[in-house]
């Protein structure tokens, strides 16, 4: 189904069940349960109550199958500023990929549950970005309810659980999976493993995505918000120091279990989305490892979108968040929902094949399917001077004037390629690689900086690595990542996770700018003035001929 028509199926749908009042039962209403010999097909809204009074409300989709059998249980958690797939003909129904392909369990037999976190829909409290003795815990109260009331499918007398949601629905995953061992398997799309670190890179806010997302949380959820956490988040913006906001959103997250030996007890299929600048690659890679330390089995396949900033950066399909139907793994076209879907079976109900068809590692790319990260040796930056905190701002102007600048250059790499070129306007460049084959760049880049002649006690810059082809248009930013810095020093960090090719005849290099509208608020202004030189280490994977499509 297109698009359109999908969107036109939600409307008329929202519009047709408007008046519809919801009926929540604190367990399963008996006549939906029997049908003859076989459990009908259906769905119905229940609740049930927190250990602090909560209520938490819940659809349940029941499968047909028969009243002696039983069958695993899929949780469904919706993303921030959301709710709940309350009915199949919904926004997650029929517009975001996790709701259709728990829609699809549903018809595939397993029970679904889908349910309002708190603070969004109709269970009540406040949004908390989740809280461990909250919003994670209240995962384990539904499980009680589903336990005292579905024929549930158990391994050793403990329920079999799977678990699904991205970003906002992924992140409580991750928490419940640290206190509940009931729960078998997850699928975590798109989701942080440090909070803090993620909406603070490097101590600097990302203040276009902090703003929208604080207006959607307002919006969808006017009388539910925290204003307290709200007021410390627009505080921190402006530079205000609040270490007990930062020490909040740690704690709301699985670095400070992990940190703190309290280890995930479930296995799960991570998938960070490429061009994510919210939740970036990175957290994957750390949620990852945490997984690995826990003994569990825990694979990672990267899509290519993610979380998606209005404004400034474009999407095919769903505004905001985006997740291809298709990855591309070691020369194969996989389908994204089949991937899920094998996962789930083969975790939750024992199917060695569907489990087998699941990559243990795969970057969205021909070549890299069980690849593993690879960081390079360190190789030098040259200097290169920022002399403005406007290089960076007007690029949508400037960009086409390479290409009118490149008509009196000669289309090849020049002999002086890794000559670096200072930014005043436009971004400083500092060229990295100019690749005899095809090359990937795919993983986690390392940069150790130093700083020099800055004009300012601290300075914010902006880096990002790029591709362009001397002669040829303009540059490309690797999957639009871009990691900020207070320029002071020297420090070492990771700077954003990336995947792509460089071909022969291609440059790669570093820019640095004083501005960027991932971080509008978060500059140091038009004074701007620092040299930088240090080390980079990149991730490089030597491509391969993909092999040939059946």
């Amino acid at each position: 189904m297109s698009l359109f028509l999908r969107a036109l199926a939600l409307v008329l749908g929202t519009l047709l069940l408007s008046g519809c009042v919801l009926s929540y039962h604190e367990s399963a209403p008996r006549k939906t349960l029997r049908n003859g010999t076989l459990l009908k097909q259906t769905y119905y809204h229940a609740e049930t109550t927190a250990e602090d009074g909560t209520k938490i409300r819940f659809t349940v989709y029941q499968p047909r199958m028969r009243t002696d059998h039983t069958t695993p249980l899929l949780i469904h958690a919706h993303g921030y500023g959301l709710s709940r797939m309350a009915r199949p003909l919904s926004f997650y129904g029929t517009l975001l990929p996790p709701g259709e392909i728990a829609l699809q369990a549903w018809h595939d037999g397993y029970f679904v549950i889908s349910y309002d976190q708190r603070g969004h829909g109709s269970t009540g409290d406040s949004v908390g970005l989740i809280r461990p003795d909250k919003e994670a815990d209240d995962v384990s109260r539904i499980i009680d309810w589903a336990v005292r009331n579905l024929p549930l499918a158990t391994d050793n007398n403990d329920p079999v659980v799977g678990m699904l949601g991205e970003s906002y629905g992924g992140a409580v995953q991750l928490l419940a999976s640290t206190r509940d061992a009931r729960i078998d398997a997850i699928v975590p799309i798109t989701a942080w493993y440090n909070l803090d670190q993620a909406l603070f890179p490097n101590g600097v806010p990302k203040t276009s995505w902090i703003t929208f997302l604080g207006a959607i949380g307002y919006v969808f959820n006017p009388f539910h918000m925290d204003n307290g956490m709200s007021g410390e988040l627009i505080g921190e913006m402006f530079g205000n120091n609040n270490p007990h906001l930062r020490k909040t959103l740690q704690n709301n997250s699985l670095s400070a279990h992990c940190g703190n030996g309290v280890w995930p007890k479930a296995d799960a299929l991570l998938m960070p989305g490429m061009r994510d600048v919210l939740f970036p690659y990175n957290q994957s890679v750390d949620i990852q490892r945490c997984f690995k330390m826990a003994g569990k089995d825990v694979r990672l396949v990267a899509i290519a979108d993610g979380h998606l900033l209005p404004g400034s950066q474009w999407s095919t399909g769903t505004p905001v968040w985006e997740m291809q139907d298709e990855v591309s793994c070691g020369g194969k076209t996989l389908q994204t929902a089949a991937l899920i879907r094998d996962w789930l079976d083969g975790k939750l109900r024992g199917d060695e094949k569907a489990l087998a068809r699941v990559p243990h590692f795969c970057l969205t790319g021909d070549e890299l399917a069980d690849a593993r990260q690879q960081i390079g040796e360190w190789q030098e930056l040259r200097p290169v001077h920022v002399g403005s905190g406007m290089s960076g701002q007007f690029e949508l102007l400037l960009k086409p004037l390479d290409h009118v600048g490149n008509w009196l250059r000669p289309a090849h790499v020049p002999a002086n390629w890794d000559k670096p070129h200072n930014g005043w306007i436009r971004p400083a460049r500092v060229p990295l690689l100019a690749p005899k084959e095809s090359t990937w760049v795919a993983g986690v880049p390392r940069i150790a900086l130093t700083f020099s002649h800055t004009d300012r006690d601290d300075p914010v810059l902006y880096l990002r690595l790029a591709k362009w082809r001397p002669g040829s248009g303009s540059y490309t930013v690797l999957n639009q990542q871009v990691t900020p810095v207070h320029a002071k020093g020297p420090l070492e960090f990771e700077l954003g996770g990336v995947s792509a090719r460089i071909e022969p005849g291609e440059v790669l290099g570093l820019l640095v700018t004083g501005w960027n509208s991932q971080f509008r608020f978060a500059g140091s202004g038009s004074a701007t003035d620092a040299t930088v030189a240090g080390r980079i280490a990149l991730p490089l994977v030597s491509a391969v001929p993909a092999p040939a499509q059946p």
